[in-house]
């Protein structure tokens, strides 16, 4: 189908980009022949489209055993001008590959001391290569050398790698340790420690203990802070306080000593303890940020027991500190009168964080809860200025919607500024002249080198290789912040190239970049790559068969991965809903399905685990959409408790009460997402699957 629209594709006959086109087809379908005649022209006629033809006429030869061949032409492609650092590596990658196979390399080529360096780097700095070299030195009787490789390059490996490495060491030499240097060893077990594997730590440094040299080689202040630190990563409270006092009476008290302790006694159930040493961090580092989260900790424990004057008077105490929870400290000051019914005072404070703090991420709070302190005191006309400000200014926000709904509830709809008002469907010129009028100054022009980058980016776009692609356009939405219909145009060739997570990173910036008082007149086209509708058809079928609004699980997604499928956080989630490994086996036990942890990258596989469990959660507390997302980002017994404590709260407060703050904010952007969605489905324009391509872009018709 995609051979004969192009060839169809009369317009743009004999055009080198066509042609292109026509030979990256014919090589996906096995003509070799053709394709490499095609590509052949393309190379000795385009400077533009050269290296990324001479790159797929080199992957044709590798394909049928031509290395010689291959590594010729990935060489013509490194010969082009202008080539981003990354895509010369992805070339070299290419040209190692085959040189690991013992295809020789080309006579003396311009590129090869710089291959050499990328090699050079690349065996020291990926953990394969660390192992090998290390591996080869061992074997030599070089073993004081590896170690102090590993010891060097170690840390500059990223921490998976990094944890793999010391495991393996681990495994392998534990049994005779003396190999390896009192020195290295305690840098292992420090590495155990940051990895999170605290037995393997606490039995390394355990052997470095016994080593005679040990006291001369090792501070006693850095053996101390490392076995504390194992001793409350393996949850031995008791045991952990004991070290850090014994570092105070030597060395004295910093601020993670005091902290630690101060926690130790919490989780023994010692409160008084834990508050004498909390007392100490404040007085000792008044202006810590830490000593702001003790003074959090206290107020939003007065304010859970329901005493909010106090409360109110103890997050005053945050406000002339350091940290991150200033600005939070004063939204819940004031929320504190809102939930004393004082609502005049309570309105006064929101009013006045919002002169303060103009660029605050709590803004939209502060407004909606201005407007519900006005509405409290029956002043319905001024509280619907508010909400209707807040609509305006961000229309798709969490409290956007919620401000929408209580004006919709609770008086005349016809003076509720509907959804519909901020996106409509308008000729495509508007919206790129739309665009191009609110872009802020200055509009920097495009210098050579990114208008060949562009160009090549967009006819790897344009063979549907976004990664590829990426290697020359990653660095062109960032150098051209401004430049707005530049960024729309990106986001919506991602998409249509078939690369979700790039398209979207795009458009959230976009998003982010179109300025507050042109929000309200967002066209509907750019709202449908904010709010895209990827993987809708897999969401759809799951959805249906686990009975979920396919818009909650997009809504989800959207926040969980935006939509990147490879992604994993740093707790270990996997994939587009982000499924921990633990918790796919257990869903694939109640499927009735084989489990393999690589499976979770699956797009399919992934968001039908994710339905499942959302379906399971929505079950456990009765469709609430708010209690299940609360459940599904920081477990179901913590759901449950905020269950049971916020049961007579009303719905608004019960969300800013919710036990974490990673949790709130995470409740809040999704549901914002669902409302979102739901408003776009309904809208003339907007549908739920992806749509068509267009076929050029006014930055890549040059070629």
């Amino acid at each position: 189908m995609s051979l004969y629209s192009v060839r169809k594709d009369t317009a743009a006959a004999d055009t080198l980009l066509r042609l292109f086109k026509m030979g990256v087809i014919n090589a996906r379908l096995g003509n070799a022949v053709i394709a490499a005649a095609l590509l052949n022209t393309v190379v000795h006629n385009s400077a533009v489209l050269q290296p990324l033809a001479a790159e797929q006429i080199g992957d044709i030869a590798a394909d049928l055993g031509q290395n010689d061949n291959a590594v010729a032409a990935y060489s013509t492609a490194l010969s082009a001008a202008a080539l981003p650092a990354k895509y010369r590596q992805h070339l070299f990658a290419k040209i190692k590959a085959l040189a690991d196979k013992g295809t020789a390399m080309p006579a003396d080529p311009a590129w090869l001391d710089e291959y050499r360096k990328w090699e050079m780097r690349l065996r020291l700095f990926d953990a394969v290569g660390l192992q090998a070299v290390c591996d080869s030195l061992i074997k030599a009787g070089l073993i004081a050398e590896a170690d102090t490789i590993l010891e060097q390059h170690l840390p500059e490996l990223n921490k998976r790698e990094a944890c793999k490495i010391v495991k393996r060491i681990f495994e392998e030499r534990s049994s005779d340790s003396t190999t390896m240097t009192t020195k290295f060893l305690f840098t292992l077990a420090s590495q155990a420690r940051e990895c999170g594997d605290f037995v393997t730590a606490e039995r390394m440094l355990n052997m470095a203990v016994k080593r005679a040299d040990f006291a001369r080689t090792i501070p006693e202040r850095k053996s101390l802070t490392l076995s504390a630190q194992i001793a409350f990563g393996r949850e031995q409270w008791q045991k952990a306080i004991d070290i850090y006092r014994k570092y105070e009476a030597a060395y004295g008290a910093d601020s993670d000593l005091l902290m630690n302790t101060a926690r130790a006694y919490r989780n023994l159930g010692n409160a008084d303890q834990a508050q004498i040493w909390y007392e100490r961090h404040v007085k000792q580092f008044p202006s810590h940020a830490k000593t702001q989260e003790i003074l959090w900790l206290r107020a939003w424990n007065l304010e859970e027991k329901g005493n909010f004057k106090a409360a109110s008077a103890a997050y005053a105490r945050l406000f002339g500190t350091k940290g991150k929870r200033t600005e939070e400290a004063y939204f819940r000051h004031a929320l504190c009168y809102y939930k004393r019914q004082a609502f005049d005072s309570s309105a006064v404070h929101f009013a006045a964080f919002q002169r303060k703090y103009p660029q605050s991420s709590y803004l939209w709070a502060a407004m909606f809860w201005q407007g519900k302190n006005l509405a409290a005191r029956g002043k319905t006309e001024e509280a619907y200025k508010v909400w209707n400000s807040l609509a305006r200014l961000e229309p798709t926000d969490y409290y956007a919607h919620r401000a929408r709904q209580l004006m919709g509830a609770t008086g005349d709809s016809a003076a509720v500024v509907p959804m519909s008002a901020f996106a409509a469907v308008i000729p495509e010129a508007n919206v790129r002249a739309w665009l191009d009028s609110i872009s802020p100054p200055p509009k920097k022009p495009l210098n050579a080198a990114d208008s060949l980058a562009i160009r090549r980016g967009a006819a790897m776009l344009a063979v549907a290789r976004p990664e590829i692609a990426d290697f020359f356009l990653d660095e062109y939405e960032r150098n051209y912040p401004n430049n707005l219909l530049l960024q729309y145009d990106l986001a919506t060739a991602y998409g249509f190239a078939g690369n979700p997570a790039h398209a979207f990173r795009v458009a959230r910036r976009l998003n982010w970049r179109i300025p507050m008082e042109h929000r309200n007149g967002t066209p509907l086209q750019i709202l449908a790559i904010m709010y895209p509708p990827f993987y809708s058809n897999m969401i759809a079928e799951h959805a249906e068969r686990f009975s979920v609004d396919p818009l909650f699980v997009s809504s989800v997604m959207r926040q969980e991965s935006i939509f990147d499928k490879d992604i994993v956080s740093p707790a270990g989630a996997i994939g587009l809903m982000q499924v921990m490994p633990a918790t796919g086996k257990g869903i694939a036990g109640e499927l009735r399905e084989h489990f393999a942890e690589d499976s979770l990258y699956n797009p399919d596989y992934n968001i039908r685990f994710g339905t499942f469990y959302l379906r399971k959660r929505l079950n456990q507390f009765n469709g609430d959409k708010v209690l299940t997302l609360c459940s599904y980002n920081a477990g179901a017994h913590n759901a449950a408790k905020w269950q049971d404590r916020g049961k007579k709260s009303e719905p608004d407060v019960f969300v800013e009460d919710i036990g974490f703050l990673e949790t709130r904010g995470y409740v809040k952007k999704v549901m914002g997402n669902y409302w979102t969605y739901k408003g776009l489905v309904n809208l003339p324009g907007y549908k739920y699957d992806l749509p068509k391509p267009r076929e050029e872009y006014p930055w890549a018709k040059e070629w």
